[in-house]
């Protein structure tokens, strides 16, 4: 459990944090929210993430005012006080009090909580064997402000990762309610490998209209892009059907925490090989790479 915490820029014993009992997170899940993994004390994407926090807020009018150097100074001391190198960081911002006079959102101070804990990796066997995965029976909805943007009021994600840990299976897949076309899981992004060597995405923005979105923007996802690209391994964003998932010979899925993750299995429908496959292991393997010379960089 964790000693300390950040709240509102002022490191506090976890017993002594308080958050005002009408602040707009709790009463309207209106916030947003990042996780993200520190390396030798430092997160090395901490621009990137916090550069989503601000696009979400505005796509969302919401009006967020984080200072990126402060953020940065609160999180190194957050790590320096629970004496952590390797962590999960969690940096929550809400709405603020509500009951606050005037009343005029755009005056509210925030309220910005960071807690860290230790970081734990996704068991090894994963990464040699693959995960399993399910699709949900939930429906994602691209028309909805909320897509595509890391909120507070995530309870439907985590009844879709509910259905997938009773299932024995380690994420859950959304398809979109119209088409019936991939757009995430719950807290990753997919990638499907061709026959051919050729990976795809869903793209973020939603072609039937893109004012919405499809899924969320991942920093992992992006950085997989940009290192496709570098060593011309051929990646588009187009979209996907059940029909292209299930004919997939490599799949794999990103976050912050779990970098590339290999997908053996969607429910009894076993994936290529049913092994991690050889696109899967070397973007793997470049992630890593990347993201130990970012850090180098970083300290």
């Amino acid at each position: 459990m964790s000693d300390f915490v950040v709240l509102n820029g002022r490191l506090l014993l976890y017993e002594d944090a308080r958050i005002a009992p009408l602040d707009g997170g709790f009463l309207h899940g209106a916030g947003l929210f990042e996780t993200m993994r520190a390396r030798r004390g430092r997160v090395p994407l901490l621009h990137a993430h916090l550069d989503r926090v601000h696009a979400s807020a505005a796509a969302l009018a919401m009006e967020l005012r984080l200072d990126t150097p402060v953020i940065a100074d609160c999180i190194e001391e957050l790590l320096a006080a629970e004496n952590l190198s390797e962590a999960r960081i969690r940096l929550s911002v809400s709405a603020g009090d509500t009951h606050q006079p005037g009343g005029d959102a755009a005056d509210r101070p925030n309220t910005t909580l960071i807690s860290a804990a230790p970081f734990v990796p996704y068991p090894p066997p994963l990464y040699e064997n693959g995960m399993t995965v399910l699709v949900s029976n939930y429906r994602q909805n691209p028309r909805m402000p909320s897509t595509g943007h890391k909120t507070l009021s995530y309870v439907d994600r985590l009844l879709a990762l509910r259905q997938a840990q009773v299932a024995r299976a380690g994420e859950a897949l959304w398809l979109t309610a119209a088409e019936n076309a991939l757009a995430e899981g719950c807290v990753s992004n997919v990638f499907l490998v061709a026959a051919d060597g050729c990976v795809s995405t869903p793209p973020c923005q939603y072609p039937a209209d893109k004012a919405f979105r499809m899924c969320l923007p991942g920093i992992t996802r992006n950085v997989l892009i940009s290192l496709q690209n570098k060593e011309d391994i051929k990646i588009q964003e187009k979209m996907l059907y059940i029909e292209d998932i299930l004919s997939a010979s490599e799949i794999f899925l990103t976050n912050a925490l779990m970098g590339v993750m290999p997908v053996c299995r969607i429910e009894r429908h076993a994936v290529g090989t049913e092994k991690p496959g050889p696109v899967t292991r070397k973007l793997a393997q470049l992630y890593d790479h990347y993201l130990t010379e970012t850090s180098d960089a970083a300290t």
